[in-house]
């Protein structure tokens, strides 16, 4: 084979292999983004699930759930994505070869503030689904308020919240 032959063999099997990466690239960008709604809804449906089940939600109080959990959500995205940045900036700061515990303690200050933001939007949160209850599914709430918020300090062991 002379040159030109083996360069034009070359270009063609460069073209070749770019398209098929280009479509192995693209097919996983598309179930990528195809898939981000239907796990928003699975969560919703294990939402609906949960109060359904637990607290006998009839139809018209899902409903009202889930546009408290859309509020909910719009609410704490911009508190999710700070709390992510100042673990990030916390983790920066570490990795430092010295690292300077003024900015930690700063870092460490912001992030218990928003942590405070999240808490208190969680309880408005139980708060609005209170609303929406009859006094029967209220005791059921309280019951469930420790499984919903959720135990802090889980790195520790206490003898008020034992785990299993």
């Amino acid at each position: 084979m002379n040159y030109f032959l083996k360069l034009r063999f070359a270009v063609w099997a460069v073209v070749i292999l770019s398209v098929i990466i280009l479509a192995t690239v693209g097919t996983m960008l598309y179930f990528m983004i195809a898939n981000k709604p239907e796990r928003q809804g699975e969560g919703s449906q294990r939402m609906e699930h949960f109060f359904k089940k637990e607290l006998g939600f009839s139809k018209e109080q899902e409903t009202k759930a889930i546009e408290f959990r859309h509020q909910f959500f719009q609410n704490m995205g911009s508190i999710f994505t700070s709390l992510e940045q100042k673990r990030i900036a916390i983790i920066n700061e570490l990795n430092k070869p010295q690292p300077d515990t003024v900015i930690l303690n700063q870092i460490a200050d912001d992030y218990g503030v928003l942590h405070a933001q999240l808490k208190r939007e969680t309880v408005r949160q139980l708060l609005r689904l209170r609303t929406i209850c009859t006094p029967e599914q209220v005791k059921k709430l309280n019951s469930l308020n420790e499984k919903i918020i959720g135990p802090e300090g889980m790195h520790r062991k206490s003898p008020n919240h034992p785990r299993h």
